[in-house]
């Protein structure tokens, strides 16, 4: 198993540069599935399972 760690800061004109740039179709999302916060349990057995990248939503 590899785990990462990401650490950032606010910045939103940075952020809406990286949306115009997915808008666009210049910036592309590899993401295999979201889950609300509540589900992250399911999100983690997920993980287990079959691997891929996950984004938990508020």
């Amino acid at each position: 198993m590899r785990t990462a760690s990401v650490g950032f800061q606010a910045d939103g004109a940075r952020l809406a540069e990286l949306v115009g740039l997915v808008d666009e179709g210049a910036l592309t999302l590899r993401v295999a599935g979201t889950y609300p916060l509540g589900e992250a349990s399911k999100a983690h057995a997920r993980l287990a399972g079959c691997g891929g990248r996950l984004v938990l939503v508020p």
